[in-house]
């Protein structure tokens, strides 16, 4: 169920990092497909039910996604960009 999800969800974001392609945190290349992996905003220890949750899923690549583990990226930040994802039509 996890990587059916984790594809859904990067095909949702265009397999692009959504930090780096919003050109925040460090971003060098704005259009980063390389090192993707699918983040929880809310932790799994904290809110398990959320595990397959597309409003709590989002496409990091490794720097990102370690920055966001570290606090480094607001997890305010974070629910708002995937807000805006689920918004976008498909495609």
């Amino acid at each position: 169920a996890w990587q059916r999800k984790a594809d859904e969800i990067k095909e949702r974001d265009n397999h692009l990092c959504q930090i780096c392609i919003r050109n925040l945190y460090g971003t060098v290349s704005r259009l980063n497909s390389t090192n993707l992996s699918v983040h929880h905003a809310v932790p799994l220890k904290i809110n398990y039910e959320l595990r397959l949750d597309n409003s709590n899923l989002i496409t990091l690549c490794g720097k990102h996604h370690e920055m966001a583990e570290k606090g480094e990226i607001s997890l305010a930040e974070i629910l708002n960009i995937i807000r805006q994802q689920d918004n976008m039509p498909p495609g």
